[in-house]
């Protein structure tokens, strides 16, 4: 039976921290209490002016001062520790989030933008934390009144069930306008991750939009959204502002229903003067958590909107698995064999067909095609970043399926036409290549792939700090950067994805000569769109509609006259 997102919550989550929560339902329980001695202390008060006891000049200050200090206490022990809880609990999600994601399927994370997953870091789990407070202060207002209304059933049982049968109309408006709450909140978490990927997109761009006017079409798409979002949360301010009026014309009901009913008893007789102010006091106590209520209602059907967005993360399941037992692979040497491979994205596209394809240790295979042929397809198939929909990879003559994941990517090294950095110094970047790597090994590599000279230049050499998104360093240094992390990897398979496409003449110079003694020694698959850089391959193998349309060296794809000659002329006609 699936549970609902608070009740899962609970049991997931938040119980890791009970022990901080019991502190605060503690402060919680003391404020309550606190809260509806308010009414018995007044009844008590009163009765003794009433009797003209003159002890009471002195307790009854005294009984207030307690009451007070304790409902401060309380609120104090309340606030400190379930804020905590729900703090720690929130870090405890992003991180679960955070790691699901990074060890998520592509498949699964590829349908929706990088910055649109991140408002569920941000706006959702910002949403959840202050829902399930706002929750904490609903239980907290429920424990005032029925704390506060057991007083007052001491007191006067009649009158107080006439307050209670009137605040209970206020059920069924509350929750129909909760129902509609979740929905239009749901939508509203939704459109605020387009929105955040929207801005990106415009900013990300900003260079390209600027260089072809494209100002007014970043405004229109952004403002359409803008726009559907203001309407959303215009609707979630109406449908809020309901559920005040419902609790005032309640609230007023009820007084009015207190005044006939005490006016009726004690006109015969059945209740006191004392006893109508102590009743008074009650109601003015539980009149204030009776109208938070409905904020509280409102504020969990937004919260748990945004929960289930975090739980779509945590629920993702993995399709691409090690076995049980996956096969070691001892001094790997780099062969693959492609047997009858076929894959078809989850959308159902399909992106191969039925491709063999023998590579020998130590061979540079280039593939070529047009773009959708399929290329790129193979790379993320090899390290097994997507599985084969039909037939089987072999490295070395083992499925790639029986190798642990971990095993398989160490036999490879991946240079490809984004140089990827990552925030950390120059120095880690290439590090990364393989853990535990020295500063020797490091500075080995970069000089192999003619990085060490400009990194040695830079005012903090290779502890420079880099960042993901911000950099000073050129296209061709950042290249040079991700060859070294190759170089240091030192792996038997290489992939090459365009890795000069992006460069200028000087700097592919630089980076083909790192290239070339990166390359030698390892099976090398490259993806070029410039033929000229793929004449020396061993094998070309051209693609065509998921379809190997042609396999053999340069010299004999150009003497069959087929789409290799084609695409060799159309780039050389000049």
């Amino acid at each position: 039976m699936k549970q609902g997102p608070y009740k899962r919550l609970w049991h997931e989550w938040l119980k890791h921290h009970r022990r901080v929560l019991a502190l605060g339902f503690l402060g919680m329980f003391i404020a309550a209490l606190a809260s509806a001695g308010y009414a018995k202390a007044l009844q008590w008060v009163i009765t003794a002016f009433e009797t003209n006891e003159p002890s009471v000049i002195w307790w009854g200050p005294m009984l207030m001062i307690a009451l007070t200090s304790s409902k401060g206490f309380g609120t104090w022990l309340f606030q400190v520790n379930s804020n905590t809880a729900l703090v720690r609990t929130e870090t405890d999600l992003q991180k679960a989030m955070h790691k699901k994601l990074v060890f998520a399927d592509l498949a699964q994370i590829q349908g929706e933008s990088p910055t649109a997953l991140s408002t569920r870091f941000t706006a959702d789990i910002m949403l959840v934390r202050q829902s399930v407070m706002q929750i904490f202060g609903g239980v907290s207002a429920v424990l005032i009144l029925v704390a506060t209304v057991a007083v007052m059933l001491s007191i006067d049982w009649v009158i107080t069930l006439t307050l209670v049968g009137v605040f209970s109309l206020a059920v069924y408006p509350v929750n129909r306008i909760g129902a509609k709450l979740h929905v239009v909140s749901r939508d509203t978490q939704d459109d605020l991750a387009l929105m955040t990927g929207e801005i990106a997109e415009a900013l990300g761009s900003i260079r390209m939009a600027r260089a072809y006017q494209l100002e007014p079409y970043l405004l229109r798409t952004a403002g359409t959204v803008f726009d559907r979002l203001l309407g959303l949360k215009l609707r979630l301010i109406r449908l809020e502002a309901r559920l005040s009026p419902i609790m005032e014309s309640l609230s007023g009901a009820a007084i009015a229903a207190l005044l006939v009913v005490v006016a009726w008893r004690l006109s015969n007789g059945t209740t006191t003067l004392a006893n109508f102010m102590a009743l008074m006091a009650g109601f003015g106590v539980i009149s204030q958590p009776a109208r938070k209520l409905g904020k509280t209602f409102a504020m969990a059907k937004q919260g748990e909107a945004a929960l289930e967005r975090v739980f779509e993360i945590l629920d993702l399941k993995n399709t691409i698995k090690d076995r049980v037992n996956p096969v070691a692979l001892a001094g790997g040497k780099g062969a693959l064999q492609f047997e009858s491979v076929s894959f078809c994205y989850p959308d159902g596209k399909q992106a191969l067909h039925d491709i063999s394809l023998d590579v020998p240790a130590g061979a540079m295979v280039a593939f070529v095609g047009r773009s959708g042929a399929g290329k790129s397809t193979i790379f993320n198939l090899l390290p097994r970043l997507f599985d084969v929909t039909e037939g089987r990879i072999l490295l070395d003559g083992v499925d790639i399926k029986d190798l642990s994941q971990a095993d398989l990517r160490s036999q490879i090294a991946l240079v490809s036409q984004d140089s990827v950095l990552m925030s950390g110094t120059i120095g880690q970047n290439i590090g990364f290549g393989r853990e535990g790597a020295s500063e020797a090994d490091i500075e080995r590599a970069a000089k192999s792939a003619a990085a060490h000279g400009f990194i040695s230049a830079l005012p903090q050499g290779y502890k420079t700090p880099v960042a993901a998104a911000a950099s000073t360093l050129s296209g061709g240094e950042k290249q040079r950067v991700s060859i070294a992390r190759a170089m240091l990897r030192d792996a038997p398979i290489l992939l090459l994805d365009e890795p000069t496409s992006a460069l200028d003449a000087e700097s592919e110079a630089v980076i083909k000569q790192a290239l070339a003694k990166l390359s030698k020694g390892r099976t090398t698959l490259v993806i070029a769109h410039r033929l000229a850089t793929i004449r020396e391959a061993d094998i070309i193998v051209v693609l065509d509609q998921g379809c190997v349309a042609e396999t053999g060296s340069h010299a004999e794809l150009l003497a069959e006259n087929g789409i290799y000659a084609e695409l060799f002329r159309l780039q050389f006609s000049c």
